[in-house]
């Protein structure tokens, strides 16, 4: 018997190859691999998320994969078919007779969401690491691009004395086809995004040097690509690359690309400019490009990365519904913000250089993922409401 040999971190490609052959031999050969996780790496938003945790709870519930395995490929097919999520896992509920009652009590009480984080952090210490989605494992052994070719890895693996017509196929060279949607670029896990917005009155109070005059509304500080623990997505590596083609790495193209486009050019210094006394605008967009846009989903459009980020600060008002000179608590700057943009913010709090009284630095607004478009959606609720010098709700901030 075949016991835990083969781990997904993602569940499309079983489904794909479960829908393309529909053979018992197939379904035996899955009901054999007992042990696959998704990570929390939501990569379309919260309808995906929901379905996610949907499963997670199904596969708690009942953990034999023969039937959990049906649920997932069920659901999955009426997604393909636009379905709306919450009637779509009903219906292959009702289909499969798997009691809705306990499912929708899984998924409401929390409990769900605790089982994606924890299929999340199997997936984070994965060993070797995870580098990009699909990421399929055979006795610990990553298949990297070779993941298509699954099916022979698990023959190999397989230790019985009955090896399922599958595999038979795969010694006759006659390899079954796996149907699979086009996919993106292999990118890290970006989960959501930041729109990180500064004070100028107060970062230059606090931590920079800054040119005059001094601007006295919140200008773009960058747009960062972070995973689902809130951490920044690293920037592009050539040994490990996240995307292909190559993205720009270097300034002439980057400074040519940008300046072709003359609103774009002309708008950048308003709404993204680099306050530091003796510092450059270009070189400011370039580090934040490297660092944070070369394995984005904006890594092949660098203009669109930048186009965004101008749309949505452009969308936002310059103060954020905040009256300068008043002091305010951290909880009150987010619910004040709240009212404007219909979603929690993130504060970053700096300290007077003279003074050492709390200023309010920074706001960071959550975006999940772009659209194709590479438009984003409306502002979601961030994870962590604090940065920086802050450390509570109760924490006093002028807002110089």
């Amino acid at each position: 018997m075949l016991k835990s040999i083969a781990r997904f971190t993602t569940p499309f490609f079983i489904l794909m190859y479960i829908l393309s052959l529909l053979t018992n031999e197939v379904q035996f050969l899955f009901g054999v691999i007992t042990n696959y996780s998704f990570c929390n790496n939501v990569q379309h938003g919260e309808e995906e998320r929901h379905l996610n945790t949907i499963h997670s709870c199904v596969i708690h519930l009942w953990p034999d994969a023969k039937e959990h395995l049906e649920f997932i490929r069920c659901t999955e097919q009426q997604s393909l078919k636009g379905a709306p999520v919450e009637a779509l896992w009903k219906g292959c509920s009702e289909k499969l007779r798997l009691n809705e009652e306990i499912i929708n009590k899984c998924y409401t009480a929390g409990f769900g969401y605790k089982l994606l984080l924890q299929y999340a952090n199997e997936t984070a210490h994965l060993k070797p690491p995870q580098e990009y989605v699909p990421w399929v494992v055979v006795n610990n052994q990553p298949l990297g691009q070779d993941f298509e070719n699954f099916v022979k890895y698990v023959c190999q693996a397989y230790k019985g004395d009955h090896k399922p017509a599958a595999c038979n196929a795969q010694s006759s060279n006659l390899s079954p086809t796996i149907y699979t949607l086009p996919q993106p670029p292999v990118i890290p896990v970006v989960d959501f995004y930041k729109l990180a917005l500064q004070w100028p009155p107060s970062v230059c109070s606090s931590t920079l040097n800054c040119k005059l005059p001094i601007p006295t509304e919140f200008k773009i500080c960058g747009i960062w690509a972070q995973d689902a623990h809130d951490m920044p997505v690293p920037p592009y590596n050539a040994r490990k690359p996240c995307t292909y083609p190559q993205p720009i790495l270097t300034r002439p193209p980057l400074q040519q690309l940008l300046s072709g486009d003359i609103a774009l050019w002309n708008q950048l210094p308003t709404l993204w400019p680099d306050l530091v006394l003796i510092g450059s605008d270009f070189e400011f967009w370039f580090k934040e490009w490297m660092k944070h846009g070369t394995c984005s989903d904006f890594a092949q459009h660098p203009l669109s990365y930048f186009q965004s980020a101008l749309q949505l600060r452009t969308n936002l008002n310059s103060a954020m519904g905040l009256t300068r000179g008043s002091t305010y608590t951290v909880q009150q700057v987010v619910d004040t913000v709240f009212r404007f943009i219909g979603a929690s913010p993130q504060i970053s709090c700096s300290k007077h250089k003279r003074t050492n009284v709390l200023l309010l630095g920074e706001l960071f607004i959550c975006n999940g993922r772009p659209r194709p478009s590479y438009i984003f959606g409306r502002p979601q609720n961030c994870s962590n409401l604090f940065y920086g010098r802050c450390n509570s709700g109760s924490d006093t901030i002028e807002f110089p």
